[in-house]
């Protein structure tokens, strides 16, 4: 992977994007003239995905994925309280790191089939990369 994305932004899953998810829409205004249809999604695990997307002209004109986020969304087991970091390579390419409700990255490893979910190993070397948010009315966190 690039060491440096063009954008880097990170979405929740809530209800109802099991057949579509939608960019934020700074991201959306700022790269929609010149992204290519359909991009190219890769996990952390590797696999690679082809997705299509349409602009929402009622919903700020976001960038939403559409042909093949269903099939994605079902494969990686989305959930609701998942959060999705997308780093966009452009013109084509998103990488993605899924993270569960606790704010840890997801590790599929490389051999996610039938829809198993592989085991955290018990011992061994792996990364394990999370993401905190920070109350904006908390000033003790901003120190």
């Amino acid at each position: 992977m690039p060491t440096l994305a063009d954008f880097r932004f990170f979405r929740f899953i809530i209800p109802n994007t099991e057949n579509q998810f939608r960019m934020p829409a700074p991201f959306s205004n700022a790269v929609q003239e010149n992204m290519s249809n359909p991009v190219e999604v890769s996990t952390t695990n590797g696999q690679s995905w082809s997705i299509s997307w349409v602009v929402e002209e009622e919903h700020l004109h976001r960038i939403v994925f559409t042909g093949g986020w269903r099939a994605f969304y079902e494969h990686y087991r989305l959930r609701i309280g998942n959060t999705m970091l997308f780093s966009y390579h452009q013109p084509k390419f998103f990488y993605v790191a899924i993270h569960d409700a606790r704010y840890c990255e997801i590790n599929y490893g490389r051999n996610l089939r039938n829809g198993s979910l592989p085991a955290i190993p018990a011992h061994g070397n792996y990364t394990v990369q999370f993401f905190a948010i920070i109350p904006v009315n908390d000033p003790d966190t901003l120190v």
